[in-house]
C-alpha cells in the first residue's frame, strides 16, 4: 500500500510540475530574417509581405545591337568576379526560324541567309556597376573578316560555370561542366574542366565525372551551385523529372552532392508540387545563392498549359527542405509587347553593395508554336530586377499606430544591435518612419535601461542602423544571456536584424 501511495505522489509531482521552457536559441551574430516563425514569436498589427523585384526602367540591360547577335539572347551566368573587381557576364545569341526543330527536338538556329542549322555564338560582357554593360573587343574570333567583337571561341565556352573561391589553387579558380546527351535521351554525362582565367581550360582526368545513365535518368536544366558553405560540399540542382521519386514523372527539383566535384551522390528529389499548386505546375530549375547561413532560391515555375515561366522566391536552412510560403512571382512577367511577356528565366541572386541583383533571360515566346505565330515579332533580352539587401520578404507596419514583432528567446554574441529597415511606405507618401526597439528577458519583462521608454527612435531608411537607448548602444553586458527583441514600428518595413 505504501508503495502505491508513493507511486501516486511521484506521478502527481510530474503532472503538476511547470512545463520546461522552450530550448534557448543561440543565434550568435548571425543575421535574422522574418521569413517564417523560426525567430518570430508573435506579430501584432503586421504581416509578412513578399516584395517583387523592381525591374530596371531601361531593361533589357543586354539587347541585340551587334551584327553577330541574333534576336534570341540568353544569359548563361553573371558573377561579380573578385579577381577582376567587376561584374562578368556570358550570354548566347542566335537567329531562329519560327517553329523549326532538329532531330534532337531543339529549336533550329539559322544564320540570316542560311538554310541549315548554324551554331549560336557565346559572348562576354563586363560592368562596373551591374547595370551598364560593355561588350569589349576580345579579338578572339573572326566575324566577317574582323576580330573586333566580344565573341568567345568554342574552346573557351562551357555552359555550367562557377567561380570557386573554396579552391585555393589559382589554376582551378574557375570550374565548368559540359553536358553530352540530349533531353530526349535517357541519360546524360557531364565533364569537368578547370581554368585560371575562364578562357583556357584543362580537362579533369577520367572525364566524364557524372554519368546519369538509366538509373537516375536525364538531368534537365541544371545549375551547378559550386561550393555549398553550409553543408560543406559541392552541389548541383537539376530538373529531376525522370527520377524514381518524382511523382508521375512531373518536372521536379533534385539535388546531388560531391566532396570533390568528381564523386557524386545519386540525385535526391527535394522540391515537388503540392496541393496549393495549379494542376499544370511543374518546376524547371532552382538557381540558389548562399548568404548568412541561408539558401536563397529562385524556383522556375513552369505552367505547362500556357507554356509560361516565372520565378518564385524560396528559402531553406539545410539545402534539402525549401519553404514555398510565397507563391507569387518575385520577378513578374512583362505586359504584352514587352520582351519578357511570356518567360522569365532567372539566374541565382547576386548580393552586392546593399542590393540583390536578379538577372534573367526574358522572352515573349516559349514554344515553337508561339515562335511560329509571332514570326519577326518574337524577341528576347537579358533583364535585371533588383531589391534592397535582405528585401525578399518584410514585415510591413501600419501608418498611424504601432505594429509589433516579438522574437523568441535567444542568446547572442556581439556588442550592438543592427536593424535593416525601409521607411516611407510609398502608398502613404510619407518620408519618415518611427521605430523603437526594446529588449526583454526570457519572461517578457523589459530589461532595465532597454525598455520602450528608453529606446531612441529610428526614423529613416537604412540597411544598417545601430539601435540605441538614450544614446547608448553597447550590449556587451547582455551577450550570452537570455533576451528577446521587441520592435515597435510605424510606416516602415522591417527586413532583418543582427547582433555584431
Amino acid at each position: 500500500m505504501t508503495s502505491i501511495r508513493l507511486l501516486f505522489a511521484l506521478v502527481s509531482l510530474v503532472l503538476l510540475a511547470p512545463a520546461a521552457p522552450a530550448a534557448l536559441r543561440p543565434i550568435g551574430s548571425a543575421k535574422q530574417y522574418f521569413f517564417d516563425d523560426e525567430i518570430v514569436e508573435t506579430l501584432t498589427n503586421t504581416a509578412r509581405r513578399l516584395n517583387p523585384a523592381v525591374k530596371l526602367a531601361n531593361n533589357p540591360v543586354i539587347r541585340r545591337d551587334k551584327p553577330w547577335e541574333g534576336p534570341d539572347l540568353r544569359v548563361s551566368w553573371v558573377i561579380y568576379d573578385h579577381r577582376l573587381n567587376k561584374f562578368r557576364m556570358r550570354y548566347s545569341s542566335g537567329v531562329y526560324r519560327a517553329g523549326g526543330r532538329n532531330e534532337k527536338g531543339e529549336v533550329i538556329v539559322l544564320g540570316e541567309n542560311d538554310s541549315t542549322a548554324a551554331q549560336r555564338v557565346t559572348c562576354e560582357a563586363f560592368s562596373t556597376d551591374g547595370v551598364n554593360w560593355e561588350k569589349p573587343e576580345l579579338g578572339l574570333v573572326e566575324f566577317k573578316g574582323s576580330k573586333a567583337n566580344n565573341i568567345l571561341p568554342a574552346e573557351a565556352v562551357y555552359g555550367y560555370f562557377f567561380e570557386d573561391e573554396h579552391d585555393s589553387d589559382p589554376a582551378r579558380h574557375y570550374k565548368a561542366f559540359t553536358r553530352e546527351g540530349t533531353y530526349s535521351g535517357k541519360g546524360m554525362t557531364f565533364s569537368l574542366y578547370y581554368s585560371a582565367d575562364a578562357y583556357h581550360w584543362t580537362a579533369q582526368a577520367g572525364n566524364p565525372v557524372i554519368d546519369t545513365g538509366d538509373k537516375a535518368g536525364r538531368w534537365g536544366p541544371t545549375d551547378f551551385l559550386g561550393w555549398d558553405p553550409i553543408r560543406q560540399v559541392y552541389a548541383v540542382h537539376m530538373e529531376n523529372n525522370f527520377h524514381t521519386h518524382s511523382p508521375l514523372h512531373r518536372r521536379s527539383i533534385g539535388r546531388a552532392e560531391s566532396p570533390d566535384l568528381i564523386h557524386w551522390s545519386d540525385p535526391e528529389t527535394i522540391v515537388v508540387t503540392d496541393a496549393l499548386d495549379y494542376p499544370d505546375t511543374e518546376f524547371y530549375a532552382l538557381p540558389v545563392s548562399f548568404l548568412d547561413g541561408w539558401y536563397f532560391g529562385l524556383l522556375w515555375i513552369f505552367s505547362t498549359t500556357n507554356t509560361q515561366h516565372e520565378p518564385q522566391f524560396v528559402f531553406s536552412r539545410d539545402g534539402l527542405r525549401y519553404d514555398r510560403t510565397y507563391r507569387d512571382p518575385v520577378i513578374r512577367r512583362g505586359d504584352n509587347g514587352d520582351f519578357d511577356a511570356v518567360s522569365v528565366y532567372a539566374l541565382r541572386p547576386l548580393f552586392h553593395d546593399g542590393k540583390i541583383l536578379c538577372y534573367y533571360s526574358g522572352t515573349n515566346w516559349r514554344s515553337p508554336e508561339q515562335l511560329l505565330t509571332l514570326g519577326d515579332q518574337a524577341t528576347a533580352g537579358i533583364g535585371l530586377a533588383t531589391l534592397p539587401l535582405d528585401g525578399f520578404v518584410s514585415l510591413e507596419g501600419a501608418r498611424d499606430e504601432f505594429s509589433v514583432v516579438t522574437t523568441r528567446a535567444f542568446s547572442f554574441t556581439g556588442k550592438e544591435l543592427h536593424l535593416n529597415l525601409q521607411a516611407a511606405l510609398q502608398q502613404w507618401g510619407a518620408e519618415a518612419c518611427e521605430v523603437k526597439v526594446e529588449l526583454l528577458d526570457g519572461r517578457h519583462s523589459p530589461l532595465e535601461g532597454f525598455a520602450f521608454a528608453d529606446a531612441d527612435t529610428l526614423s529613416k531608411t537604412a540597411l544598417d542602423q545601430v539601435v540605441s537607448w538614450k544614446g547608448k548602444s553597447d550590449l556587451s553586458a547582455l551577450a550570452g544571456k537570455t533576451v528577446r527583441v521587441r520592435i515597435h514600428f510605424k510606416n516602415a518595413k522591417l527586413y532583418s536584424f543582427q547582433f555584431r
